[in-house]
């Protein structure tokens, strides 16, 4: 279970990321919210990989969707463009995205706390492949999750590569 364990720890460090992201240019309380949300999911994703365990799989389970309530809720209540990046029509990818990622850490959760039925004495997996499938766990997750970021305010705000926010390339010394 230790690849899962560590996609999980990929997922909520993405949703962690792309909420911070979003925290950027949302109203105040608001923001508060994506940055506590955001700042406790990506430490629970590095707990989650440097653990043997993921940290308090119950409460993390149900703690999951509440990012995906309040973003169904602030949809229903404000309706779209009127919360900033959150209800946005430009801005649905990265709130996609962090809800997807929640999502299916509630879903590995559940996974990982249903009880294992007796089972044949399995060949244990090979390190490469261990380390070869969580490597390419972390790619996917951050191939999705680099979009959804560069989606955000934030995103749009850092700019293009190569640009520099103190003077034209080259001069910013």
């Amino acid at each position: 279970m230790s690849v899962l364990r560590s996609w999980l720890g990929f997922l909520a460090i993405g949703a962690g990321l792309v909420h911070v992201a979003l925290a950027v240019g949302s109203p105040p309380p608001v923001a508060a919210a994506l940055l506590l949300v955001g700042v406790a999911e990506f430490g629970w994703g590095a707990l989650a990989i440097a653990r043997p365990t993921p940290p308090v799989p119950r409460y993390a389970r149900a703690a999951a969707f509440a990012p995906v309530i309040g973003w169904a809720l602030l949809l229903i209540v404000a309706g779209t463009d009127s919360l900033g990046p959150l209800t946005s029509s430009t801005q649905l990818l990265p709130m996609l995205v962090a809800s997807l990622f929640d999502l299916l850490v509630a879903g590995g959760l559940t996974a990982m706390l249903r009880p294992a039925a007796p089972a044949a004495p399995a060949a244990s997996a090979h390190t490469g492949r261990r380390l070869v499938a969580v490597i390419i766990g972390a790619l996917v997750i951050a191939a999705i999750t680099a979009p959804a970021l560069a989606a955000t305010e934030a995103g749009q705000l850092a700019g293009t590569p190569g640009t520099s926010f103190v003077g034209p390339p080259g001069h910013d010394h």
